[in-house]
């Protein structure tokens, strides 16, 4: 089973709607915070101003009335001075009333106050409300003249104005410190609704990394279990998801080796079959030859001259069978496979070819130490080493050939990552070469073993092609360090 992988592109596509999402909720939060604190200064000021209007307008009729009411008595006092001191002090200790009296003649008249009434305006005056709240609050001003008659002359006149800035100065001294309060409670649910939405993406990015993990084939992986039961059914979802897919990556690699490994005993069988039947029929036809050529050496020159360069064709073309039943021997089932480590296969590959095409250089460095992935992956890579040599020797023309492999540390599942790298300096391969048989089939192979094979591409000057394995189970080799030469072929009898 293939895993689609994420394309970079869908991933900043993906990055970019959640980081939108988050700063829309942020902005979404912060405008909501000042929309409900702006909504609460409109209605307290709205409030303020109509609660004041009230009190203000109450005041001043009461203290109006109080006014008319005093201004009758002092009319008919002994005393009438005193009187209207006792009285100015009495109007101007009342609640958003400012009152003045003068006396006919244009002189004030002097008020009987307390000793701490300078001091008490000196503390209103420091606590006054700012102009701008104040036009806020302010609503209609009243205005009256009370006179005061002694007999048929007008005594003094008493003149009341409404003054609002004591309520104001209150209304402003609870504005200052409930819309601080508000603004911090807003403040504080909009940080606590972003943690909350923090952790839900938090979530949500973990989950992203999971699913992209499981893309790119990593079945093992799983969802934490979620700390909000909204989160529970989406990770046993995911878990779900994740265990059915590597039962069936499981399953549908377990049948890809057994199909490789029926390919492969199919190929050994036919091997065994070319070497026991036909080997030794190859060798009983060399040994007639041979013993036919011994015959005719009793005979008479003119009929061995006849016969010799005939039989001498026949032995070399014996000769030749044998040879290329060697080479296909050696290729459907190199001997040792899966027992030595996989570096010490490919290094007698690689002297194999060496031996028979002296002319090219072949450097093999494999950092695979005395592992062996099984014969089936160490099969597969020593085709396809084989293959990518002969092909770069073949149709490249190469004279310098590079053969390395890297491999993996282990991840949390005992599993490794093999890459197996070929360059050669040769002129690559046609569009016809790269359709062959022996390429195409190691493609398969590698595909069936859930790997990728990439090239034969140009890169730096050089012909690249290679292998990526992953997934291996890598263990030491049976027969780890053997001596050179070890892996032999089969040869026939």
């Amino acid at each position: 089973m293939t895993l689609a992988t994420t394309t970079p592109m869908a991933k900043l596509s993906d990055r970019k709607r959640v980081g939108t999402l988050k700063h829309r909720i942020a902005i979404g939060l912060a405008l909501v915070s000042l929309v409900a604190w702006a909504a609460l200064a409109i209605v307290m000021i709205v409030n303020a101003r109509i609660a004041t209007s009230r009190e203000v307008e109450a005041s001043f009729f009461i203290a109006e009335r109080y006014a008319r009411g005093q201004a009758s008595i002092i009319e008919r006092s002994d005393d009438p001075r005193a009187a209207l001191a006792r009285l100015y002090g009495q109007l101007k200790e009342i609640r958003h009333v400012s009152a003045s009296m003068a006396f006919s003649d244009g002189s004030p008249v002097p008020v009987a106050s307390d000793p701490g009434d300078d001091e008490m305006r000196h503390e209103e005056d420091e606590a006054e409300a700012p102009a701008f709240f104040a036009n806020l609050i302010q609503s209609s001003e009243f205005h009256t003249q009370i006179p005061v008659v002694d007999g048929t002359r007008t005594l003094a006149v008493i003149t009341l104005h409404s003054n609002a800035e004591d309520e104001i100065a209150e209304v402003w001294e609870d504005f200052r410190f409930i819309l601080p309060m508000a603004m911090i409670y807003g403040l504080l649910l909009s940080a606590v609704a972003l943690v909350l939405v923090n952790t839900v993406f938090r979530r949500l990015d973990e989950t992203s990394r999971a699913l992209s993990r499981l893309r790119a084939g990593e079945t093992g992986t799983r969802l934490p279990e979620a700390g909000f039961a909204e989160f529970a059914p989406v990770a046993a979802g995911f878990n779900e998801l994740a265990s059915s897919l590597a039962a069936e990556k499981r399953s549908n690699h377990e049948l890809a080796n057994r199909l490789l490994t029926a390919h492969d005993e199919e190929r050994r069988r036919l091997a065994s079959d070319l070497h026991d039947e036909v080997g030794p029929n190859l060798f009983s036809v060399r040994a007639n030859l041979s013993y036919l050529k011994r015959r005719l050496g009793e005979r008479d020159a003119k009929t061995v001259d006849a016969l010799h360069e005939p039989l001498e064709t026949l032995e070399g073309s014996v000769t030749d069978v044998q040879l290329l039943m060697r080479q296909i021997l050696s290729r459907m089932k190199p001997v040792m496979i899966g027992d030595v480590p996989l570096a010490s296969a490919i290094e007698t590959l690689a002297f194999d070819y060496r031996r028979v095409t002296p002319h090219p250089l072949v450097e093999v460095d494999f950092a695979t130490a005395d592992m062996t992935f099984g014969e089936t992956v160490d099969l597969t890579v020593h085709r396809f080493v084989s293959e990518a040599i002969l092909n770069a020797l073949r149709h490249g023309g190469a004279k310098s050939i590079d053969v390395r492999a890297s491999m993996s540390p282990m991840n949390e599942f005992g599993r490794r990552q093999l890459e197996v790298t070929i360059r050669d300096d040769g002129r690559g391969l046609t569009a016809q070469s790269r359709q062959g048989i022996g390429l195409s089939s190691v493609r398969e192979r590698v595909h069936t073993l859930g790997g990728t094979l990439s090239g034969p591409q140009s890169m730096d000057g050089r012909t690249c092609v290679s292998i990526a394995l992953h997934g291996l189970e890598a263990k030491v080799a049976k027969m780890a360090r053997p001596p050179a030469g070890a892996v032999q072929t089969r040869k026939l009898a």
